[in-house]
Parts: C-alpha cells; structure tokens; sequence
C-alpha cells in the first residue's frame, strides 16, 4: 500500500459517521494471505471499519463488503476511490439513479451474476467499476464479483478474459471494454431462462425460488443445461434445493421430468457416493421403464451399502409410479 493509498483511506475515514463492517471469506488460496494482510491495514488506517471473517464458501480470496457484492482484487491505486465510494453508499444515502435505471431494476426477474475482470493498472477499468456498484447496491437480485485478472490469472483463463476490463453476465454473455447501465441492464431485463447458468439457478434456489425454475422449465418444454449441473453439485444444500424442483416436475410434468434421466445416468459414475446416492434418488422420482432396467444392471456392482439401498428404493419408487 503506497503512502498515498494510506492517506486517501485516512481523510476518507474522518468524513464517515457509521462503522461498517467487511466480510473475508477463508480460502485455502494463496492470495488469501494478502487480502487479510490488507483487510488489516484497511481497518488500522479507518477506525469505522470492522473485519469479520465469513462462513461463506468463495473459490477466491475476496472482501465481501455486501452479501452481494465481492472484491477478488484488492482495491489499491486507481481502484481504491470506486471502492470506498462503495463503502460510503452501502451505509449512507443510496447513489442516484436514472428513471429508466430504476425502472429496469426493478424489472429484473430473477437474479443474474456480474463478473467483472480488471486490472489495477487499467485507466478505463474504476470507471466500469463505478457503473456496476450502484446498481448491485440498488438491487439485491445482482451479485456483482470484481476480480483481478492479473492477481488471479487462472480465473481469466478459465473465463477467456484476455482483457480488461471485461464483463460477463451469468457466465455467457460479456462486453469487453466500458459499457453503459442500460447495455448491460437491457441483457438482464429480458433473457432467455433456459440459458442461464449454473450459478444463477443456484441463487434463484438459495433465495427460496424452487418454483420459478419448475415453471419457467415447464414453459420451455426442456430441462435447461445449468439446472442439469445443479443435481450434480458438489455441496449438498445445492443438490437438496434441485431436489426440491425435481419432485415438483416428477408431479406436475413427469414426461418433461424423464428427460433428466439420460442426463443423470450419463453422468453417474463420474460422481462420489454422495452425489450418486442422490442421482439414484432423482431416478426414482422420474423414472421409466428404461432407467429401471439401467439400475438393475448396475446395482450388482455397487459397492457401497447406502448405493445398493438407494438403488433399491429407486426401482421401488419407480414400480409405485408405473
């Protein structure tokens, strides 16, 4: 952190009147080391702010300054104004907005996830940062993730960001370069559910929202791919809340429901034992006659008591429904 840094956070902190709190999700990263050391700092240099450590799973070291919105970057230089301009908005008056902004917002759906790449030395990226904060302050329903490209150069990759700045909304669609609100809103406001990503569907479940997936599926005639993933999460709340709109469809849609059994068969013995216990369970709940006659083939081999009891109560589900 550069002197400069440090009095910028300095005069900052005299002008605020409330203590707000950061959150700093554990990772076994080993950038984590760094974002605590500057969590630290940030809190020595600002008396109003509280670290917290989080219990929030986070694939990425970050400062999680609102449940929605997460730093993976650590906001030093160009980058360190937007941030505490975020700061002073998340306990102050809310930044204003447009009309038609806040007509859009409140249009929204569903929520959506912003990934925005930057890089620190990058002189457009603290103007992109600062169109995406007031609209994830505004609204809830958009989780907005700021991350380092150059910091986490893996993630870039994995995402295809070969500049900055760059962002992608629910892992498909992603503008290079500054973007206006309404763009970028405008994509938000009126996509296609069936193209949402597994990210997305999972905060629709985890904000209580199990029936707007079953429904928006119904309509469409199809299992969407991102939903398909969340059966085979590797965290069981997430498997759980799929199962939820899986028992629902198996009720109210059984032929649309049968389409998850190739995709769940398919997938099957790539899977742990507590994942495919839970796939047995799923086949159960929307099985025919073909996924009968796969279980019985496989159900020899299975090793593991609680497969061979969940293969059995699968084909015993599925003998009930027939």
């Amino acid at each position: 952190m550069k002197p400069s840094d440090k009095e910028t956070i300095q005069a900052w902190a005299q002008k605020q009147t409330h203590t707000m709190e950061i959150f700093l999700p554990w990772t076994s990263h080993p950038e984590q080391a760094g974002f605590d050391a500057f969590a630290g700092k940030l809190a020595r240099l600002a008396p109003c702010i509280r670290v917290r450590p989080s219990d929030k799973k986070s694939d990425l070291p970050a400062l999680c300054i609102a449940d929605n919105i997460l730093f993976s970057a650590l906001p030093l230089e160009k980058e360190l104004a937007p941030f505490l301009e975020a700061l002073t908005c998340l306990t102050g008056p809310l930044p204003s907005l447009a009309d038609d902004i806040g007509s859009m917002l409140n249009r929204l759906a569903h929520p959506c996830r912003l990934a925005l790449f930057i890089a620190l030395q990058c002189p457009h990226c603290p103007n992109m940062v600062r169109t995406l904060l007031p609209l994830a302050v505004h609204s809830k329903k958009i989780f907005l993730h700021i991350i380092d490209g150059s910091l986490f150069p893996e993630t870039a990759r994995k995402h295809k960001v070969l500049s900055a700045p760059c962002l992608i909304l629910d892992q498909d669609y992603r503008w290079t370069g500054q973007t206006s609100q309404r763009e970028i809103l405008d994509m938000m406001v009126r996509p296609d559910p069936s193209q949402l990503g597994p990210d997305t569907l999972k905060n629709i479940l985890e904000q209580g929202d199990a029936r707007w997936i079953c429904q928006q599926m119904i309509q469409a005639g199809h299992i969407f791919n991102g939903f398909a993933a969340l059966l085979l999460h590797s965290t069981w709340s997430v498997r759980l809340g799929a199962m939820v709109v899986v028992e629902t469809l198996a009720e109210k849609a059984p032929d649309l429901a049968a389409q998850l059994c190739p995709i769940l068969i398919q997938a099957f013995h790539d899977q742990d034992v507590s994942v495919q216990g839970d796939i047995l369970y799923a086949l159960g709940e929307v099985g025919t006659s073909e996924t009968t006659a796969w279980i019985q083939k496989i159900l020899p081999g299975l090793a593991h008591p609680d497969l061979t009891d969940a293969a059995q109560d699968a084909l015993a589900a599925i003998g009930n429904e027939n």
